[in-house]
């Protein structure tokens, strides 16, 4: 083989290796974009049905670690001490590509002007759908 026989073999393998590459970590991405999408609709759900309450939820990802805030009345914390603990488990059982990341749960009280804007969210709710 001559040189530019070579070169050209050389260089189209890695142009192969180096979209074989972008391809993995595009799949990566995808994956942890979609598996946030759904744990976002999910969760509430899940603890709405273990607690009685939907909680106010938010979740942020930065690359290596994932913080979970979950807001609830301070009925459902003095009943529940357990609520961190859940949510944990329902991350490792269910999205476990998510658990892999530190893992950033906070469970705070919902203050009353918290609640009294859900009210409002929900009377507007209400009236839009008559």
């Amino acid at each position: 083989m001559s040189k530019m026989n070579m070169k050209k073999i050389l260089k189209g393998v890695a142009i192969g290796g180096a979209a074989i590459l972008a391809t993995h970590f595009g799949f990566k991405t995808y994956k942890r974009i979609s598996s946030i999408a759904k744990l976002s609709k999910s969760l509430p759900e899940f603890l709405k049905n273990v607690y009685g309450e939907e909680p106010r939820m938010t979740i942020n990802r930065s690359f290596n670690t994932m913080s979970i805030r979950a807001g609830f009345s301070e009925e459902t914390l003095e009943k529940h001490n357990d609520i961190e603990t859940t949510i944990r488990e329902y991350v490792d059982d269910f999205y476990p590509e998510l658990s892999k990341c530190t893992l950033d749960i906070d469970v705070y009280e919902l203050g009353d002007e918290e609640e009294e804007e859900d009210d409002e969210e929900v009377e507007a709710e209400e009236e839009d759908d008559e």
